[in-house]
């Protein structure tokens, strides 16, 4: 039997429990939420470290496409070279044969014994003037004539040889190039692979990020010209901009002296710059579309400075520069010069990225995979 006590206290105890119930209600899902979206956040971080990688690989894969066209490009001048000495040569054969059948027609006229028996000997003309005692036999310009042969017949033998090697060359060459056309390729499929893999909240985080990207590379690009200027005039100091985030507690820099200001740096610079917003397009070397070391490669091309399409091979051709020493044009090579891009002053750089993205300016803050630079120039 229930006491009054009891009854008092039944409509509190149900009150406290609507209170629970509405509480649980209104702050479950709220948390519930909060919890997805540091979940989605957190896969969103890793699909970006993912694709990061993926784009790392293509811009390996394109430096090595490009390598492979620069040897192109050198073994077809070389074939053409070597074309062009083996007509020469054949002409110098064919004059000269046609000098000693002359020599030797009117040898065999003058009743001469010695050429005769030679000649009778002899299964061809290249037989006869491989032969030693035939060259002891003629004197004077006969003997040069002789010799002329001889030379040119080694030299069109030589030439040809080699024609040989480097169409050979040519044909690993293609090969190479059709592997790493194919490997770009694939890395670009599995990239798009893993962009339509992801969950729609997923993807749309990371919209909003690419989003916000754009929108601090468009306000970098609207102040490049105005740090381009500042750091050409002030040319041949220390950039405070970068100070020692590049590479940390451990800059290999340190040791290296700062070369010469280049004359040419600052041109390149300002070249690069009209390009912004031209799409990445890997192989492109050219406005309409650029891959990294193409940028390079044209920018310094407009003032007059040859540079290879490839970017190891435009580092290479450079005079290494300490990074808190960088001048706007120098050249800045990322992991393993799989990358380049082109400074332009208080820490920032222009390049053409990948595929995807545009001619932009990017900060080196935000890079830690920065491995040297050169001067060009």
């Amino acid at each position: 039997m229930l006491n009054a006590r009891s009854i008092r206290l039944r409509p509190v105890v149900s009150l406290l429990a609507l209170i629970v119930v509405a509480l649980i209600a209104g702050f479950a899902p709220g948390a519930a939420h909060a919890d997805r979206l540091a979940n989605a956040r957190a896969e969103a971080d890793q699909a970006q470290a993912d694709l990061q990688v993926l784009n790392d690989k293509v811009a390996v894969a394109a430096e090595a496409y490009n390598a492979a066209q620069q040897q192109l490009d050198e073994t077809n001048a070389a074939i053409d070279e070597n074309q062009q000495i083996l007509a020469a040569t054949k002409s110098n054969l064919s004059v000269s044969r046609r000098e000693l059948s002359t020599m030797l027609v009117d040898a065999y006229r003058q009743g001469n014994p010695d050429l005769i028996a030679f000649l009778l000997n002899a299964k061809s003309i290249d037989s006869l003037i491989d032969q030693t005692r035939f060259i002891q036999r003629v004197t004077g310009h006969a003997e040069g004539v002789v010799r002329d042969v001889r030379r040119y017949t080694a030299d069109v033998k030589r030439h040809e040889q080699a024609l040989e090697d480097e169409r050979a060359t040519r044909q690993n060459v293609l090969q190479d190039r059709a592997a790493q056309e194919a490997s770009i390729r694939k890395t670009l499929a599995e990239r798009t692979r893993l962009l339509n893999s992801l969950d729609a909240e997923i993807r749309g985080i990371i919209m909003q990020r690419e989003a916000a990207q754009r929108a601090a590379d468009a306000a970098r690009a609207a102040q490049a010209g105005e740090i381009l200027a500042g750091a050409s005039a002030s040319a041949g100091s220390s950039d405070f901009a970068i100070g020692g985030s590049v590479y940390g507690d451990g800059d290999y820099s340190a040791s290296i002296p700062a070369p010469p200001s280049s004359s040419t740096g600052g041109s390149a610079a300002s070249v690069a710059l009209g390009q912004l917003g031209t799409p990445y397009v890997w192989g492109g070397g050219a406005p309409g579309g650029f891959d990294c070391s193409g940028l390079i490669a044209w920018a310094y091309a407009q003032i007059g400075v040859s540079l290879p399409h490839y970017a190891a091979a435009q580092y290479a051709m450079g005079t290494p520069v300490p990074m808190d020493a960088l001048e706007p044009g120098d050249l800045i090579s990322f992991h393993g010069s799989g990358h380049i891009g082109m400074y332009i002053g208080g820490g920032q750089y222009v390049h053409a990225p990948q595929t995807g993205d545009v001619v932009k300016v990017s900060t080196l803050v935000d890079r830690s995979d920065a491995d040297g630079a050169v001067r060009v120039g």
